[in-house]
């Protein structure tokens, strides 16, 4: 079972138009890249990555809702 995101709640970053600031979970190193999703905390997104193994790690940063672009190495809030 996959874990819900609500992206769409996440908080608008206010550096890109129509972006939201958030966890990804994302496959990078290995080819194809694959944004999963984002979500709002990173204990979540962690739960996740682990869930899904193969190679998925967890970024903060900035996603464009309705694609697959994903600004990471972002500064997360504390």
């Amino acid at each position: 079972m996959t874990i819900r995101s609500l992206a769409k709640n996440l908080p608008a970053d206010p550096d890109n138009k129509g972006c939201v600031l958030g966890w990804a979970v994302l496959r990078d190193a290995l080819e194809p890249w694959h944004l999963v999703d984002v979500y709002a905390s990173k204990a979540i997104a962690e739960a996740e990555a682990a869930r899904l193994n193969n190679g998925y790690i967890v970024e903060y940063g900035s996603h464009r809702l309705g694609t697959d672009e994903f600004i990471g190495g972002l500064t997360p809030p504390k």
